[in-house]
């Protein structure tokens, strides 16, 4: 999880000064992703695999805070890949292309919740019931960094991601996107379909929920 989303917790929460690190950028460093994607719609299918390994931390860790668990994030990430070989040549170029690919994601795990709430009869299990598997990260650790700071940030970590699971699924989306994958407001208001307007409301009104959530933890404690 970025720092940056950490600090968004302890400011104002309908202010956003500090631009959050891109996990996009993270995972595409020193990758042509527009070559990769121009080879893949040709049929190339060694340019789609490398798509999918570039891309397949960043679309599995939305799954997983949308679904809470590993095994139906497995499911939901797969299908996505799945729908995105069939509509790859569909990719027009008015958007990054990770951009489009969020919004595929986003359009194909809202489906694939309902099939298996549907199929099981169960609510999605939340974050803060999650099993034991570890997400894919791509932070940067410290190397100078106490085992004491660490051990703290983790806490501190678990702990808004559990407040995080508990949001409203048009609440929960904006600040997974916004302050955990750091897409920037544009990006989010193209892969939701909305407005730039109602992509900063919900964002202000999700961070003071997880706020408010952490600080009556603290109040428990």
């Amino acid at each position: 999880m970025p720092g940056t989303f950490l600090n968004s917790m302890t400011s104002n929460p309908t202010e956003d000064t500090v631009k959050p690190l891109s996990a996009v950028d993270a995972a595409t460093r020193g990758i042509d992703v527009d070559k990769l994607v121009r080879e893949a719609q040709t049929g190339n299918e060694a340019a789609f695999n490398a798509l999918v390994t570039a891309f397949s931390g960043l679309i599995y860790n939305l799954a997983y805070r949308m679904a809470g668990n590993a095994a139906d994030a497995e499911e939901l990430s797969q299908e996505v890949f799945v729908k995105l070989f069939r509509s790859i040549r569909k990719f027009r170029w008015k958007s990054k292309f990770s951009t489009w690919l969020y919004a595929l994601a986003i359009n194909s795990n809202r489906s694939g919740l309902r099939k298996i709430r549907r199929i099981s009869g169960r609510e999605v299990v939340r974050l803060d019931n999650r099993d034991t598997t570890e997400i894919p990260c791509r932070e940067t650790i410290d190397p100078g960094e106490r085992p004491g700071d660490a051990m703290m940030r983790n806490e501190v970590q678990a702990r808004v991601e559990s407040a995080i699971a508990t949001l409203a699924s048009v609440y929960r989306q904006v600040i997974i996107l916004r302050d955990l994958q750091g897409l920037t407001y544009e990006e989010i208001a193209t892969a939701l379909g909305c407005s730039l307007g109602t992509v900063k409301s919900r964002l202000a009104r999700a961070r003071m929920r997880v706020k408010d959530l952490l600080l009556k933890a603290g109040d428990r404690q």
